[in-house]
């Protein structure tokens, strides 16, 4: 298979990783939509293209050895992170307005820009690695809680408490 990689370039894809793709693309497309839903429009961003783009970043990783679809999400909610936020950056240096907010909890509480969203995860990461994978698989993965307690290898009830603390102190991060 060929792909275009955003830069008008074309990139082969191993079969094995090719049939992965085509396994989860779906889910990167409702996975992206979800980040996107309410906020996507002031990026000017559609789903599509933020699930096609982290599709193609992933594909570029070719010394992975996938083990399965709940490794290949947790490695594609980095990358879409990653994704968003040159997107965020991009559009903030190219037209120096404020930054995106994007809404980060169901029900449209605690809508803050991404950027100091992802500073704050990567706060949360140097205190707490294995929480910040949490909110890491949680938010842009979309991962559900069994799923992530398997893709961590822990229990379901050890990701949920993980879940509940790291966001809490993400939301007092983000307040001060």
């Amino acid at each position: 298979m060929v792909v275009a990689d955003g830069k008008d370039r074309a990139v082969a894809v191993p079969a094995a990783n090719e049939a992965l793709l085509a396994l989860c693309y779906g889910e990167l497309r409702n996975i992206a939509r979800r980040v996107l839903r309410s906020d996507g429009a002031q990026l000017q961003l559609q789903p599509t293209d933020l699930a096609h783009e982290a599709a193609v970043r992933i594909m570029h990783l070719d010394r992975i050895e996938w083990q399965g679809r709940t490794h290949f999400l947790a490695m594609s909610a980095r990358v879409m992170r990653q994704a968003l936020l040159d997107e965020v950056r991009h559009r903030k240096a190219a037209k120096r307005q404020q930054p995106e907010v994007l809404t980060l909890w169901p029900g449209g509480e605690a809508a803050v820009p991404l950027d100091l969203f992802d500073d704050a995860l990567e706060r949360l990461f140097a205190l707490d690695a294995d929480r910040a994978r949490v909110v890491e698989l949680r938010f842009y993965a979309g991962l559900t809680m069994p799923e992530i307690a398997g893709t961590l290898d822990i229990s379901v009830s050890t990701a949920e408490r993980r879940w509940r603390t790291a966001r809490a102190w993400l939301i007092a991060a983000l307040d001060s």
